[in-house]
């Protein structure tokens, strides 16, 4: 059940400070300890129950921050690892983090079903067949996509140069 407004503004008052805090003390990042903050209190505003009817509101906080937390470090592990295999992927185009808005552009310019593609496979670390099964094409089709990605990618860079 959704809480009160009075309720979600107390425990906002009384406790995101501390969470972001612990959040940042977790995460080591600024922008991700305030997302940690903004996604846990949208949590509370769909359902405080878990946190109202609880023995210590602030220990079922700490707990709620530390998970997202750590969920928000597996997310930027698995996107440095991404960086990384682009970077054997496409050897010589990338100087390790300089290069890094580049790849961002160059990715937003491929067609969408090719950086879902791209998305899929290096940052989910999912297979042409899996991806296959979850976007119901062929595999084929799928590794072609990807194909085509890197061949984009690779004209990007020499445009770049």
């Amino acid at each position: 059940m959704p809480p009160s407004e009075a309720t979600l503004s107390r425990l906002h008052a009384d406790h995101a400070v501390s969470v972001y805090r612990f959040a940042w003390s977790v995460t080591k990042d600024e922008g991700q300890a305030q997302e940690v903050v903004q996604e846990l209190f949208l949590k509370l505003a769909r359902d405080a129950d878990a946190v109202t009817t609880a023995r210590s509101e602030r220990a079922v906080l700490f707990t709620m921050a530390r998970n997202l937390s750590l969920d928000a470090l597996r997310h930027r592990t698995r996107e440095e690892k991404a960086l990384e295999a682009w970077e054997q992927e496409l050897p010589g185009w990338f100087e390790p983090a300089a290069d890094h808005e580049a790849l961002i552009a160059a990715l937003a310019e491929l067609p969408e079903e090719q950086r879902s593609v791209v998305h899929l496979h290096v940052w989910e670390d999912m297979t042409f067949r899996e991806i296959g099964e979850l976007l119901d094409q062929p595999t084929q089709t799928i590794a072609s996509r990807y194909r085509y990605a890197l061949e984009k990618l690779r004209v990007h860079k020499h445009t770049l140069v």
